[in-house]
């Protein structure tokens, strides 16, 4: 591996209302790999255009070639990058941050777009927040109204897709509202879950966290209830000047178990794994929608492709660790609920 030169620019083309570009850009900008922020309606071209399935951020690496999928990219730029990696030196501690960054990524996902598009207010707040980047702030372009306008109704067939119906609204708004207590909490007695610098579980929670604080009813609720979370995001957005530290937690059986991560831990098992295993079930049999239960309520949901790499990844992250990984885990993922869902049928 080597470390980045500054003739190895990248470029990253999203939006500041993108939560994938934000994650991205943050990733970027800790692990001090050199690159531009293209953020204009040149994005979208390029996510239509060079990449298979639509969806920014796109990456546009030195030699020419484009990716999208912030998980895969920060894979490979693992492996390729040396310094100020975001994968912790305990390789129990790196299977768990993968894990948060999934949650976020897979379920965190679903009460951000949800509180993005479910409301008139918001609606119209957040469609023109992104084409006022988009179009570098000209608003009195002719097409500036009619774009938001479609842009917003693109989006509102998208809730109904995969949010569900309103029905889900109550599990989506109760698992959101309960992870952002124990962020609140956590950020409290510091700002990094594994020691004094951040791993991949932070900056998956930051992506989607960036969005909320900028959106028109999210960002009042953050404000009011989550204050010091709401201050902790502005901060992980640039964490270029960062020197930190891994501290083992896995090894201490006792900290781990009382830690923010024991805790988003059980989110994962209540909410994040059951839907990535019913949506696996129901892609496996060809049926489109699946429904699970979350305590004695149905979660309905059309099944989507998107979900279908994410648990056989996890699982295969997990049979690779080594025994004495999976011992130090053992506890907190039974206790969490997540154990079941990792091991591999």
């Amino acid at each position: 591996m080597t470390n980045p030169t500054p003739d190895s620019m990248h470029k990253l083309h999203g939006f500041l209302m993108s939560p994938f570009s934000m994650k991205l850009r943050a990733y970027l900008r800790y692990r001090h790999i050199p690159f531009q922020w293209c953020n204009n309606l040149g994005a979208d071209e390029i996510a239509r255009t060079k990449v298979k399935t639509y969806m920014v951020p796109v990456i546009e690496y030195p030699d020419g070639t484009f990716e999208n999928d912030s998980t895969p990219i920060i894979d490979k730029l693992e492996q390729k990058f040396s310094a100020r990696s975001t994968e912790p030196e305990n390789e129990a501690d790196a299977f768990l941050a993968y894990l948060i960054e999934d949650f976020a990524d897979e379920w965190l996902l679903w009460p951000f777009f949800m509180y993005r598009w479910r409301l008139k207010a918001d609606q119209e707040h957040n469609s023109q927040w992104i084409l006022y980047e988009g179009m570098k702030g000209d608003i009195e372009n002719d097409g500036f109204n009619a774009m938001s306008e479609m842009w917003a109704s693109r989006q509102l067939i998208g809730v109904e897709k995969i949010c569900g119906s309103p029905a889900n609204d109550y599990v989506l708004e109760s698992s959101f509202h309960a992870f952002l207590s124990i962020m609140e909490r956590a950020v409290t007695k510091g700002l990094f879950f594994f020691g004094s610098r951040p791993s991949r579980a932070e900056l998956g929670i930051y992506g989607i966290l960036s969005q909320e604080i900028q959106d028109h009813t999210a960002s009042v609720f953050m404000r009011e209830k989550y204050n010091f979370t709401t201050r902790w995001v502005s901060i992980i957005d640039d964490l270029s000047g960062v020197e930190g530290e891994w501290e083992s937690l896995s090894t201490n059986k006792e900290k781990l178990m009382s830690s923010p991560v024991a805790e988003i831990l059980k989110l994962s098992g209540k909410y994040h794994l059951p839907l990535l295993a019913a949506n696996a079930a129901a892609l496996e049999k060809g049926e489109k929608r699946f429904s699970y239960d979350i305590e004695g309520r149905a979660f309905t949901r059309i099944a989507h492709d998107r979900h279908s790499f994410c648990l056989p990844a996890l699982r295969k992250r997990y049979a690779a660790l080594s025994g004495e990984s999976k011992a130090a885990l053992k506890a907190v993922l039974e206790q969490s609920g997540c154990l079941n869902y990792l091991v591999a049928n």
